[in-house]
């Protein structure tokens, strides 16, 4: 598979303090974002996310290490026009309307009046906000708000988006609108890099994915490669057998009382049709049998415990 992102060898410092001492933020970071992908970027407040993204998108310089994007040194110029970004916190001046914001912008990436004027209506409807062009943002909700900032960062065309937890702070029905957006513009052809903490929204839009910690790469590849280390569980919910002569009817991982009825838990390996059996023997009332799958939550739990 082509990568069109790769992150080599990253460290980060920074002096910090009274007396300036140098903080290592990020260490030996390197990993690659394949083309067409979409790589959610995962680590806990404080982990390095934003820290690297300000690297990627060439506001920073590493203290060693290179980002190549196609090839080409992320500070280079050429690189960096072919980069869509929008920071976590944006700041857009209240008194534009949507589309004074895009000409705005879009003369910042060096695109020509008629090319801003070209392109604004294309980028506008494909992130639903035709219908806004001429509100001032003063009075834009937050998940507008978040369309018009990736409206901007999508202006120039770009064939890589870099979004810094595109979906914090909004509500439910946000996070979905904002996720929505993702996947239809990842089908447009980009290569999308989004930090987040919220695993759920990861796991939902991702088809490759980074964890982060304390500065540190976990492991990044795609989202099956972590699933598939992580057990996968039955978990059956009975009732009429008691919690205790339940334990000898198989090697559970969890058995525990809920509402009356007991809930068990076996790993798919051990021997599920026999304990089914043996419950049926005992003339026990089954309720629900479920098969439960990993999730990377669990794994990113799992990864901060140890």
């Amino acid at each position: 598979m082509a990568h069109l992102l790769e992150i080599q060898q990253i460290d980060q410092s920074f002096r910090s303090g009274f007396w300036l001492t140098q903080a290592q933020i990020l260490h030996d970071l390197d990993f690659k974002v394949p083309s067409r992908s979409v790589m959610g970027f995962l680590g806990p407040n404080g982990a390095g996310k934003t820290t690297l993204i300000h690297l990627i998108v060439g506001i920073k310089k590493p203290k060693r290490g290179q980002i190549l994007l196609g090839g080409v040194n992320v500070l280079d110029p050429k690189a960096r026009c072919r980069i869509g970004y929008l920071p976590e916190r944006p700041y857009f001046y209240e008194h534009l309307t949507g589309a004074e914001l895009l000409q705005y912008f879009g003369s910042l990436a060096g695109m020509s009046r008629a090319a801003i004027a070209d392109r604004t209506p294309i980028v506008l409807k494909s992130v639903g906000m035709s219908h806004a062009r001429d509100r001032e943002l003063r009075n834009y909700s937050k998940g507008m708000l978040q369309r018009i900032g990736i409206a901007q960062a999508i202006l120039h065309d770009p064939e890589f988006l870099v979004l810094d937890e595109p979906m914090s702070g909004l509500d439910p029905f946000g996070r979905r609108e904002i996720r929505e957006l993702i996947q239809q513009l990842a089908s447009e052809g980009r290569t999308i890099f989004f930090s987040s903490h919220i695993i759920p929204d990861v796991e939902a839009i991702c088809d490759h994915v980074a964890l982060i910690q304390n500065g540190r790469l976990i492991g990044a590849g795609p989202i099956a490669q972590f699933l598939e280390t992580a057990a996968e569980f039955v978990e059956i919910t009975f009732g009429q057998v008691s919690l205790e002569s339940a334990r000898g009817l198989g090697e559970w991982t969890a058995l525990r009382e809920s509402e009356g009825n007991v809930c068990g838990r076996l790993r798919t390996s051990q021997g599920v049709d026999a304990v089914l059996t043996g419950l049926l023997a005992a003339r026990a009332r089954i309720l629900e049998v479920k098969l439960v799958r990993p999730s990377l939550e669990s794994l990113f739990v799992r990864q901060e415990k140890q």
